[in-house]
């Protein structure tokens, strides 16, 4: 599914957020404290976005997905970048050696792994001791007006603009459909302690709409 989107992918994020997007990937950068000389991780990175942006700031990126489509493209997109590299690697089974990170990120990608907390613990364990993991991840609106108003967004704009850009409205029915379901705040603040980090701080965006969870591990 995410191969096939690949090609639109970036638009789209473009589009159906109105370009919020980037100004949220720019926030959990900012929140992130040891990038200077750091060695990064970007789970489930896509097209690489959030990567490059890394990159400005860290020593070495390491863009990891399990889409081979995606990787394609944030080869393609960015070719003369030298402290970043691409690998295709299931989040649940990461070929890295513990402790291999200083910072371990993941944007709108953690939502879609089949076992989160396996994911979370693979977070964990690649990443150094001190070290932190940001996630930027989809929430549920506090306000109940404003909660009926993005899940008929989420619904029916969502897949019907998707549908009509990318050809995949199956993709852009599925992407909503985990969003909806998505433990945020609290609920994933605990999950994040049961796979051994450390909640620090913990942001919601647009009313809830998403959230920056930044953790640490002891």
């Amino acid at each position: 599914m995410f191969d096939a989107i690949a090609p639109t992918y970036d638009l789209l994020n473009s589009v159906l957020s109105g370009g919020i997007n980037r100004v949220w990937e720019a926030a959990l950068v900012k929140h992130l404290s040891r990038l200077d000389d750091a060695r990064v991780l970007d789970l489930c990175t896509g097209t690489g976005a959030l990567a490059v942006r890394l990159a400005r700031r860290c020593k070495a990126v390491t863009g990891a997905d399990i889409s081979p489509g995606m990787l394609e493209i944030a080869r393609a997109r960015n070719p003369s970048l030298i402290n970043v590299s691409w690998v295709e690697a299931d989040a649940q089974n990461l070929p890295f050696e513990d402790g291999t990170f200083d910072v371990v990120t993941a944007s709108y990608g953690v939502r879609n792994l089949p076992d989160l907390v396996k994911g979370l613990q693979e977070m964990c364990r690649v990443v150094s001791p001190g070290g932190q993991v940001g996630i930027l991840e989809f929430g549920h609106p506090r306000n109940r007006v404003w909660r009926a108003l993005f899940s008929c967004y989420s619904r029916c704009v969502i897949p019907l603009l998707g549908g009509l850009i990318s050809g995949q409205r199956g993709a852009y029915e599925y992407l909503p459909t985990t969003a909806a379901a998505f433990p945020c705040g609290v609920a994933f603040e605990s999950l994040l302690r049961d796979a051994g980090l450390l909640p620090i701080k913990t942001i919601p965006l647009l009313g809830g709409v998403a959230y920056i969870y930044i953790a640490s591990r002891s």
